[in-house]
Order: structure tokens, then C-alpha cells, then sequence
């Protein structure tokens, strides 16, 4: 067997990875509850249903990265502790977030904001893969993620101008 069958990650990095599949889980219930407090707008109620779907399918791509538990990967790419830091403070502003009444502009807004903070805890960017093919499909994953933030921006400057 090759090197990279002996590599597996350490319990303090597969934590990690759970911690933030659960960060994007939260993430969509976020913006399924956009979804519901925005319904009337429909146009803007599916963009909020459709980065919810990506969101769990982020949380997915950590899932299984955790249930490789680090096969093709040689390391988390990041400061473990920090960024858990990091994700608490984000999953502390979600939670004032769900509690607030937002027009659609500021929630298009915030979700923005948290979307550019959290483009660097996605799995693209957090693991180092051994494996050219595992990091190419996980990065194929992840080719939609500039799409739903341009998607906001673009549902936002459409607001603006009305």
C-alpha cells in the first residue's frame, strides 16, 4: 500500500470537520427560514430554498470527508482552533439573525457578509489532499459556491434599483 493509505486525520481535525458540516447546517436553516419569512416574494423565497440546498450540500462534503476519516487527505489546511472560534462567533450571529425582523435587503445583505466570511471554511480550502482525484471531485462540488453568493448580490442590486 502506498503513503497515503497510512494517512488519516486526528481526532481534533475530523471534530473539525463535523463542526463545520454542523456550521452549514445551520447555514440552510438560516436561509430556510429567509425562505419562509420572505414567501411572499417568490423569486426571492427560491434563491433563499436554493442556498439552502447548497448549504447541506457543503455540510455533506464534510460528512464525508469525516467518514474517510482522512483517507487521500494529508491534513486540515487551517488553525484548528481558531477557525472553531471563528465558527462559534458566525453561529452566535446566525442566531440573532433568525431572532430579528429583517427587511429583504438586510437579509440579503447579512447573508452576503456571512457568506465572504465563511468562503474560507469550505472543504476546498481547508484540506490538503494526497489525492490529485479525491480533490478533484471536491472541488468539483464545490464549483457552485461563487454562483449563489453572485445570485444574492445580483437579487439584492435588483431590490436596490426598485
Amino acid at each position: 500500500m502506498g503513503k497515503e493509505a497510512a494517512i488519516r486525520l486526528s481526532m481534533d481535525q475530523l471534530h473539525f470537520l463535523d463542526r463545520c458540516k454542523r456550521f452549514e447546517l445551520k447555514c440552510a436553516d438560516l436561509y430556510y427560514h429567509f425562505a419562509r419569512i420572505f414567501a411572499d416574494n417568490k423569486e426571492l423565497a427560491k434563491l433563499w430554498s436554493k442556498t439552502a440546498l447548497e448549504e447541506e450540500s457543503h455540510a455533506q462534503q464534510f460528512a464525508m470527508a469525516a467518514r474517510m476519516q482522512g483517507v487521500g487527505m494529508s491534513g486540515v489546511n487551517t488553525d484548528v482552533t481558531q477557525a472553531v472560534s471563528t465558527l462559534q462567533k458566525l453561529e452566535e450571529k446566525i442566531d440573532q439573525l433568525m431572532a430579528s425582523t429583517l427587511s429583504e435587503a438586510e437579509a440579503l445583505t447579512l447573508a452576503i457578509r456571512l457568506e465572504d466570511q465563511i468562503a474560507v471554511l469550505h472543504m476546498s480550502t481547508i484540506v490538503t489532499f494526497a489525492d490529485s482525484e479525491l480533490e478533484k471531485l471536491f472541488k468539483a462540488m464545490m464549483d457552485h459556491d461563487q454562483e449563489h453568493v453572485e445570485a444574492l448580490r445580483e437579487q439584492l442590486a435588483l431590490l436596490s434599483q426598485n
